[in-house]
Formats: structure tokens, C-alpha cells, sequence
């Protein structure tokens, strides 16, 4: 069968793929197709969300960029707060790094946790003892006070787009109880869409995180499979500092030193229409 995902009314990606599995569950639609190509699909209400093929690109970027470019390479040991990333990717390049010594991930909707180790496979190990997984609702979390109290080094936020489940996740109540979550030297890092078809969703981001952080940069990746190829990712510092030089060595897949400060270099309508003069629209 042919799938569509649509950017804008005139514009379509559309996928020929195997349906293998359909399920409902308490929050979204949950989808598990094949593709000749792309591999196993995951798709969430009719957005796809990874593909085998390509979702180290988008995971790595997450990852790496705010874990070896804001963290102090003195830091010995590091905690990450895992915000979704119900298929688990995250998580696998989280725990690629061995001073990363303890990581919590909060995941709404268990099901995708549970399909996406059957059906997708790329998860990291949630056996290991570094590992504690909650299943609740993250915007809740980070606003008790017990979580603030014993705060993180790092936030990823890997959740869907800013519709359905994944919406609270972009409220300013949401930024402000993360900050809480940080140390005085963290990092916070999300995914800010597709700038080509969801600029207002890239401006009013950047608008929200500079009422609460003092650094906001924005960095950017190819993805084919999502529609307008280009995503792009938000890195905050609590402290300030930037983030655009790699404070350690390594290198993955797609990430390395190189790629690391070159996904800063962004293009020019980037700044002047959706970065610059961001300001936030809605409370």
C-alpha cells in the first residue's frame, strides 16, 4: 500500500510499504509498517517517526551534540534525563558513553516502548544498571519537587511534534520545570521540526526557551524521511555557556567533531525568519 505524510497542503512524501502492525492504544494510534528500503517504520498518528534505515542520524544528533559539546569534558560523571523516546534510541546513544553514570527515562505511553523492542530493535539496554525507565507523564515529573531536588546534567527531550501527546511538552510551564531539573552548568536539547513547513513551530520554540534559558543555539541535521529533510535541534545552557565545540572526542555513525561544529553553520532564512527576532506569540 502507498502511505502519505503531508507537509503542506501541496506537498506529500509518500512511502510504498507493508502494514505489519495496527494498534490503538490509551494516547495515539501506534503503527509498525516495512519498507524495501527504509527498513521497519514507525508511525504515531499518521506521522512517521523513525525508520531502521536513517534513525541514527536524528538520535545522534539529539544525543551527542548537548552531552559532548555542554558538558564540561571534567565532568566524571553525568546524569541524563530522558524526556519520550519511546523507541528507545536515545537511550542506546545516551549510554554509549561510560561517564554517563546514571539515566532516567520518562515514557508515556508504554506500548511503544514494548512494539518498538519487537518490532524496531535499535533500543538501548533497559536492563542496564545505570537504567531507571518511568512510565508517567513527563510534564508531571519534572514539576515535583522531589525530581527538582536531585537535579541532572542533562535534558533530552525526544517527543513527538507539538500535537497529541507530545504537546505539553513544548509549554512554557513544561521549559520552566525542566530548568528547575538542570544543575547550574546543565543542558537541555529537543528537536524543533522541519523549519521549511513548520517555521512558526521552530520560532515560537526559540521564542519560549530565551524567556528561560540565557543561551539558545539551534543546530541542524538531514533526515530524508522526514518531510523538508532538514530538522532542526535546540541546545540550552542554564549557565550560558555555548555549546558549538565539542568538549570531547567521538564519533558515531553520522556524529563526529566535524559534523559537531558544522551543524551550526545554518542558512541564512534560518536566521533571519525563524531565529533572530523570535518572539513568542502565545502564553
Amino acid at each position: 500500500m502507498w502511505w502519505y505524510e503531508t507537509g503542506t497542503p501541496d506537498v506529500t512524501l509518500g512511502l510504498r510499504m507493508r502494514l505489519l502492525h495496527h494498534e490503538r492504544t490509551p494516547y495515539q494510534l501506534l503503527e509498525i509498517y516495512e519498507h524495501p528500503f527504509f527498513g521497519r517504520v514507525l508511525v504515531l498518528d499518521g506521522n512517521l517517526q523513525v525508520t531502521q534505515r536513517d534513525e541514527f542520524i536524528y538520535h545522534e544528533m539529539l544525543t551527542h551534540v548537548p552531552l559532548l559539546g555542554a558538558l564540561p569534558k571534567t565532568l566524571q560523571e553525568a546524569s541524563v534525563l530522558i524526556i519520550g523516546g519511546g523507541d528507545g534510541g536515545t537511550l542506546r546513544e545516551v549510554l554509549r558513553h561510560n561517564w554517563v553514570r546514571r539515566v532516567v527515562m520518562v515514557e508515556i505511553d508504554p506500548v511503544v516502548i514494548q512494539r518498538c523492542q519487537e518490532f524496531l530493535g535499535f533500543h538501548g539496554n533497559y536492563q542496564d544498571p545505570r537504567v531507571t525507565l518511568h512510565i508517567t507523564d513527563a510534564a508531571r515529573y519534572v514539576a515535583r519537587p522531589e525530581v527538582q531536588a536531585q537535579p541532572f546534567d542533562a535534558i533530552l527531550v525526544d517527543s513527538t511534534d507539538p500535537v497529541g501527546p507530545g504537546e505539553v511538552l513544548f509549554t512554557p510551564e513544561f521549559i520552566r520545570n525542566a530548568y528547575a531539573c538542570l544543575k547550574p552548568t546543565g543542558v537541555f536539547a529537543r528537536h524543533l521540526c522541519m523549519p521549511l513547513f513548520d517555521g512558526p513551530i521552530l520560532r515560537e520554540g526559540v521564542a519560549r526557551l530565551r524567556q528561560v534559558f540565557p543561551t539558545v543555539e539551534v543546530y541542524q541535521a538531514t533526515i530524508f524521511t522526514y518531510v523538508g529533510a532538514q530538522m532542526a535541534f535546540v541546545v540550552c545552557t542554564k549557565d550560558g555557556h555555548s555549546a558549538k565545540k565539542p568538549q570531547r572526542l567521538w564519533t558515531g555513525r553520522y556524529y563526529n567533531p566535524d559534523v559537531h561544529r558544522a551543524a551550526f553553520a545554518l542558512p541564512t532564512w534560518w536566521h533571519t525568519e525563524l531565529i533572530a527576532n523570535a518572539v513568542a506569540t502565545t502564553p
